[in-house]
């Protein structure tokens, strides 16, 4: 039997995604990730650089780093099969700084529930799997 969440709770996750995370509701955010993720979670964040491992390192850790220098607003959700994708528009930085970028996320699932997270967003060329991918975020 398949361990890949249903259409309808990747699409409840989606709708509240933004929401929660530019409320800073970072535990209800968290759980909301916990109804999609049964099984083992992998991110390139972005693609191109190091993978990462592990439900944290996709979730709080990622919350914990960048909720307060980051909005998104849910631009659009497509699921198909055992996968979905959505684009965000990002607003990145802290008024009068702030930077807009569009990202694509994709999410995909195995069987047994495990779950590869791509994210694709501007990056310099010079940005690889030995760079810090937020250096030049973080540093703006």
């Amino acid at each position: 039997m398949s361990k890949v969440p249903t259409r309808k709770a990747r699409l409840a996750h989606a709708a509240k995604h933004a929401e929660l995370w530019n409320a800073g509701k970072k535990d209800e955010w968290v759980e909301s990730w916990r109804t999609i993720c049964p099984g083992e979670v992998r991110m390139f964040d972005p693609v191109g650089t190091e993978e990462k491992h592990g439900f944290a390192a996709a979730t709080s850790d990622a919350f914990d780093m960048f909720q307060s220098l980051l909005k998104i607003t849910m631009i659009t959700v497509q699921v198909n099969g055992n996968e979905m994708a959505w684009v965000c528009e990002n607003r990145f930085g802290t008024e009068p700084d702030v930077a807009v970028a569009h990202s694509i996320e994709t999410f995909a699932w195995d069987d047994d529930g495990n779950l590869l997270i791509k994210t694709y967003y501007p990056m310099p060329e010079t940005v690889d799997t030995e760079s810090d991918p937020y250096a030049h975020l973080l540093q703006g």
